[in-house]
């Protein structure tokens, strides 16, 4: 909690009415408190507020050892520069900056990291001495600046990138944002729905619940929910490994090429996946590939026994199934017949066709019978009514 309420997030902006003689819009926050950067005529920061200057030329002068006006330019004593101002070791706000003031005049020479703030490698009595994890405007010094992160909460200040910017790396974000380290090891906080591009966010409950946007484990994935193997849920459109292979009963997979969807998949253009066949509601296919009108078929049969194409193609089978022949090596329907719904049996094209045989038979007979029964009744009604 020290670090999520001691880090510094706002640039200079408006001070409240509990600042008096600071300078227009030269107000900051460190956590909840309302420190001055800078101030009006003759008055100079210290310990945050604005004071005579001319009280406190053993603790505050400029940078050439003149007397300070408006800004702070060098500290002394036991004290320390931090914008714009010299803050004491033994005051309270202080100690939130820095841990231990030291033996250098005018340096913190430990800053207080559980507050949200790393040591400046190039600190003096004329330079901050201290940087806030979420400074991401920094301070320069010898050509460098040394800066931290937005919306940072905790940071290592060892860990400064090389170069013209002096990074901390970010190791906890504050509350609302989540921890997102590049592979060249960069650091941001970003926001929930920020995190994507082959990034989820997720709460680590293994360390002390920190939000954390971690990078899919697979190297082309670009949309993904989890991290480990056959996560992915969408491929980059980039690369040579843009295609998602997916399980028979799975929504995500892997990303691979086209040539390394081979066997029992088949590639699908339009979605950009290599899927198996049997998703796609096919049986036995050897291989299998989704043609122009979008149905997956079966392309090749040559396992065990089942050789020969199943109605339209769907399946491979041994032998074709009733009401249907083997024409050129694919089962067909015989004339009055064709495939039912998902292609696996023949059903009469019409009611009338649905009947075997056998049952037409059947029915003529009865029908005869229930004639003959109906005549022979009508003729007894008739008899006795004469008598």
């Amino acid at each position: 909690m020290l670090a999520i309420y001691f880090a510094v997030g706002a640039l200079a902006a408006a001070c409240t009415e509990s600042q008096t003689n600071c300078a227009d819009g030269k107000c900051e926050m460190v956590g909840t408190t309302e420190i001055c950067a800078e101030c009006t005529d003759t008055y100079v920061p210290i310990n945050g507020k604005c004071v005579a200057a001319n009280g406190v030329q053993d603790k505050c002068k400029a940078a050439d050892n003149n007397a300070s006006n408006q800004v702070c330019g060098k500290c002394l004593l036991q004290t320390f520069m931090y914008k714009g101002g010299c803050y004491e070791g033994s005051n309270a706000l202080g100690q939130v900056i820095c841990g231990t003031i030291g033996s250098d005049a005018g340096k913190c020479q430990t800053c207080k990291a559980d507050s949200g703030f790393f040591n400046n490698p190039a600190a003096a009595a004329t330079v901050d001495s201290c940087v806030s994890c979420s400074d991401a405007t920094g301070v320069e010094a010898n050509s460098i600046t040394y800066k931290g992160v937005a919306n940072c909460a905790k940071c290592d200040g060892s860990a400064l990138q090389s170069g013209t910017s002096g990074i901390a790396k970010c190791t906890e974000c504050q509350t609302d944002k989540y921890l997102k380290t590049e592979t060249t090891g960069a650091t941001s906080c970003v926001a929930s729905n920020e995190c994507t591009g082959g990034f989820f966010p997720m709460t680590d409950t293994a360390d002390s619940n920190k939000k954390k946007c971690l990078a899919c484990s697979d190297e082309n994935c670009d949309v993904c929910a989890a991290s480990g193997a056959n996560k992915c849920s969408k491929c980059k459109t980039s690369g040579d490994k843009i295609y998602l292979q997916k399980g028979t009963d799975s929504q995500t997979g892997t990303c691979i090429e086209k040539a390394s969807c081979t066997g029992t998949n088949y590639i699908d253009e339009e979605a950009k996946t290599c899927s198996a066949c049997a998703s796609a509601g096919t049986t036995d296919c050897t291989t299998c590939e989704k043609g122009t009108d979008g149905a997956v078929v079966c392309k090749t049969c040559t396992t065990g026994e089942k050789t020969i194409f199943g109605l339209n193609k769907r399946s491979c089978v041994s032998q074709c199934p009733d009401n249907a022949s083997e024409k050129s090596g694919v089962c067909k329907c015989n004339d009055g017949f064709t495939p039912n719904e998902d292609s696996t049996a023949c059903v009469a094209a019409s009611s009338s066709v649905n009947l075997s045989s056998g049952a037409i038979a059947g029915i003529s007979v009865a029908a005869v019978v229930v004639g003959g029964l109906g005549s022979f009744l009508c003729w007894w009604f008739v008899c006795r009514t004469k008598r």
